[in-house]
């Protein structure tokens, strides 16, 4: 293969000073040409790769202002949050965004439910930029090889693709640097590290076609592929990264999912490694693997340090519930906030032992109001079983009555952005193991109830389950909670079961078509009319607070009828003054 490592003596950058360039077989206007800023070889590090971090920074730091003014929203007390929502323009701002935010699109035929019309708007934004990147500037192929062998387009979006690295990677982590800047959890800065990946890919391909191109033409691509190291190293960086974005996918990877996680740590090892030698130290090349290296490495030490700060001998314990679910108990005196999740690795389940697993916890934490009326003391985390970890639960738990592991915790993570006690109405919506989102924040709700400071007055939770029996779940602790509400708080529950219809994951929308009350909580027999219950929620004055959590079919239907309340405010037509919704993932392919 020829040279096989890099060239010496290594530096950190090499030269910028011109060389190799033959001035008498140019012209004058060429000559000039290749020193003019974007068609540098020399700059290019300058003008493509620091623009595209000046992009992402300023995207970032744009909207952690935006996660600045909401934070601000939410710590001011009652009569200034009330001030704040009738500013009209304010109102109609957030509710143009939020819009978007809510609204998701659905293609039937190959079953694809979008990411929030908010974060393909961010998506499409990021395309049409880089495309103006890349193609922009003209010449893309040198028209004397004397002005140089790097064909202009293949140079520029090398450079992007080179600068894309890191922002790729960080938003890939769970202790989520972004995130902590614009408040979004890492769970929901994935739609963003699978397109980035998309588009270093296709920069990568720009690169990468018109060196072939150019040196097929010239008759020395055999000569170059035996004998320099840019030539082979690219292409071995290209091959895991190929394997790498098609297997994210979504449909590849629901499929294929088990062998994606357990391949892709070593895909990304070679293709950043291979990628690394093919720069061989050209100009600020390696700067962005060092930047690279030290975003990961400062999440990987947190998270590291974070396990063990929570503890090396943490017990869990297994029960098998009704509608294949496994409850999961770990004593503990650990904090975290209502609706937040641990990666859970399970040490005496074998093979599984190599990889953690995110579980919502649905408990209060110790020593918090109302930790006794939801277990407080001990991490509950309910497992639906589908295969692997979950499949190996049920498993154990069949064995015999109750067993355990020794587990170690990493987290917590995510949980609502928004402060739900800061709404005058506040509206849970749940679809199956989607329950165990929304209890605590109900918890936290009802047992952190001041009347003086709490704006939330009318809490309404709809639960959607399969059959009666997977109600046994959680029924004791809606009950207890109605029962120990506070005056001036008003609760209702709605228990929908569907049956052996349709099951709540498949379902759609529908009334009910039976119902038996007791009291403020109801059962109902049938499937719950989501549409018309956010729009009935909405219709009446003040603000709403929304959380939801479910299948994919559920979270739709939530998620446009939201979006129709917040058109509506923004046309100045709807009761409501401002609609909050927090949608969680019912299921995430978050395991590491």
């Amino acid at each position: 293969m020829g040279l096989i490592w890099l060239r010496h003596p290594v530096l950190w950058h090499s030269p910028r000073v011109p060389s190799g360039y033959n001035y008498t077989a140019m012209t004058p206007e060429q000559a000039k040409l290749i020193t003019t800023r974007w068609h540098n070889w020399y700059t290019a590090d300058w003008d493509y790769a620091r623009t595209t971090v000046y992009f992402f920074c300023a995207g970032i730091f744009l909207f952690g202002l935006v996660n600045l003014v909401f934070r601000v929203r939410h710590v001011e007390n009652a009569k200034r949050a009330t001030i704040v929502r009738r500013i009209t323009f304010y109102t109609r701002v957030v509710a143009a965004s939020r819009a978007l935010g809510a609204k998701q699109i659905y293609v039937p035929i190959v079953d694809y439910y979008s990411p929030p019309l908010s974060a393909i708007v961010i998506v499409v934004g990021m395309i049409i930029f880089f495309a103006a990147l890349t193609f922009a500037v003209h010449p893309y192929i040198w028209p004397n090889l004397a002005m140089g062998h790097s064909p202009p387009i293949a140079t520029r979006s090398g450079w992007i693709s080179i600068a894309i690295l890191p922002f790729l990677i960080v938003f890939a982590t769970k202790v989520n640097m972004i995130g902590m800047v614009t408040g979004v959890s890492h769970e929901k800065l994935q739609v963003y590290h699978r397109w980035t990946a998309w588009i270093m890919y296709i920069t990568s391909l720009i690169h990468t076609f018109p060196f072939i191109v150019q040196n097929i033409g010239l008759g020395e691509m055999s000569k170059d592929w035996k004998t320099t190291l840019w030539c082979w190293t690219g292409v071995a960086a290209l091959i895991p990264q190929t394997w790498l974005v098609f297997m994210s996918w979504g449909p590849i990877r629901n499929r294929y999912y088990e062998t994606f996680k357990n391949a892709q740590h070593s895909a990304s090892g070679i293709f950043v490694a291979a990628l690394f030698i093919h720069c061989n130290f050209r100009l600020t090349s390696w700067d962005y693997f060092w930047a690279t290296a030290a975003l990961y490495g400062v999440s990987w030490l947190a998270r590291v340090g974070r396990t063990f700060y929570n503890g090396l001998r943490n017990d869990a314990s297994f029960e098998a519930l009704p509608e294949n679910m496994v409850k999961i108990t770990i004593p503990t005196t650990l904090k975290w906030r209502p609706g937040q999740h641990f990666f859970i690795r399970f040490l005496d389940l074998g093979v599984h032992a190599a990889t953690s697993h995110p579980f919502t916890v649905a408990t209060l934490p110790k020593g918090g109001k109302g930790a006794e009326m939801g277990n407080g003391g001990v991490i509950e985390v309910y497992a639906r079983v589908h295969g692997g970890v979950t499949a190996r639960l049920a498993a154990v738990c069949k064995g015999g009555s109750l067993k355990s592991s020794r587990v170690l915790l990493d987290g917590p993570y995510g949980g609502a952005e928004g402060d739900l006690k800061a709404y005058d109405r506040v509206l849970f919506l749940a679809g199956g193991s989607g329950i165990t989102f929304v209890v605590p924040l109900l918890l936290d709700i009802v047992h952190n109830f001041d009347k003086e400071r709490t704006m939330c007055r009318t809490v309404h939770l709809v639960w959607a389950v399969r059959t009666p029996d997977a109600l046994s779940w959680f029924e004791d602790v809606l009950a207890t909670t109605i029962r120990s509400a506070p005056e001036g708080l008003s609760i209702i529950v709605s228990c929908y079961t569907t049956d052996s219809l349709v099951g709540v994951d498949d379902a759609s929308s529908s009334e009910e078509k039976s119902t038996t009350s007791e009291g403020p909580l109801t059962k109902n027999n049938g499937r719950p009319a989501l549409q018309q219950i956010v729009k009935e929620f909405c219709d009446e004055e003040g603000a709403v607070g929304i959380a939801t959590c479910g299948p994919n079919s559920f979270t739709l239907d939530v998620g446009s009828a939201v979006s129709e309340c917040e058109l509506a405010i923004l046309r100045g037509k709807a009761r409501c003054s401002e609609v909050y919704m927090h949608h969680e993932s019912y299921r995430c392919d978050l395991e590491s």
